[in-house]
């Protein structure tokens, strides 16, 4: 942000879980890699897989199985095996090398101190996102979490985002979405949510300003500065 850009106002914070929150690609990679091999497949380097990550398990896998612009069949029973395996295989390492990013932890307190409320909305299934939060110690800084599957919709559809602001007593023009990518961009204009981008994530090399979002960040601990609580402009103190 810079000197002129005044800090957007809001009441509570959407987030990203994937390459926003949390570094999960080498356990995604990890499962990835577990399914193809066992199917006889090439597996795939971290960075291949990096890219790939941001619309869910299905097309995730998909693109795994067939390259980047694939999407995931419909009615193969093969390819929901692997679905499942990979699920299973994913649920048993969920958090082997998956850890918050740099100042996320410190970076929530804050915000909840500041008078913030503050969402997850993921494409990751609901119950993996939930156990995920949990062993990572970031659940009890969230009151809402909505999942890939918690609705018949997801990312970028924008009722995820109006689901968890329900929850929250908050409405879209008083809310912010922060995310990695695209689909988070797309959910939030969507939703009728201002965006914050954060350019270390997982966009497929895609620098996120193309992506227009209303501010963007290097470093996660840089929130603060972004937001004004319209409880007054003391909260976003230190």
């Amino acid at each position: 942000m810079t000197p002129t850009t005044p800090p957007l106002p809001c009441q509570a914070v959407l987030f990203d879980l994937d390459g926003t929150l949390v570094e999960t690609a080498v356990d995604l990679a990890g499962a990835m890699n577990h399914v193809l091999a066992k199917r006889g497949y090439p597996t795939l380097p971290l960075a291949q897989v990096r890219n790939m990550v941001g619309h869910g398990a299905r097309v995730l896998l998909a693109r795994g199985f067939w390259g980047f612009g694939a999407q995931p069949p419909d009615g193969d029973p093969d390819f929901e095996a692997a679905v499942r395996d990979f699920l299973d295989y994913y649920g048993d390492h969920l958090v082997d090398g998956s850890r918050p990013f740099p100042g996320v932890e410190d970076t929530l307190d804050q915000l909840l101190d500041q008078g913030y409320k503050l969402a997850v909305v993921t494409n990751k299934p609901e119950h993996l996102t939930l156990k995920m939060l949990k062993l990572l110690d970031l659940d009890r800084r969230f009151q809402a979490v909505v999942g890939g599957d918690t609705l018949s919709r997801r990312k970028p559809d924008p009722h995820p985002l109006w689901h968890a602001l329900d929850a929250l007593g908050v409405p879209a023009a008083a809310a912010v979405m922060v995310g990695d990518s695209e689909t988070d961009v797309a959910s939030g204009r969507a939703a009728g949510c201002a965006v914050v981008a954060v350019t270390y994530g997982y966009n497929r090399d895609q620098p996120v300003r193309e992506l227009n979002p209303d501010r963007i960040t290097d470093h996660f601990a840089e929130l603060p500065t972004l937001l004004v609580h319209p409880a007054g402009a003391n909260r976003n103190s230190p």
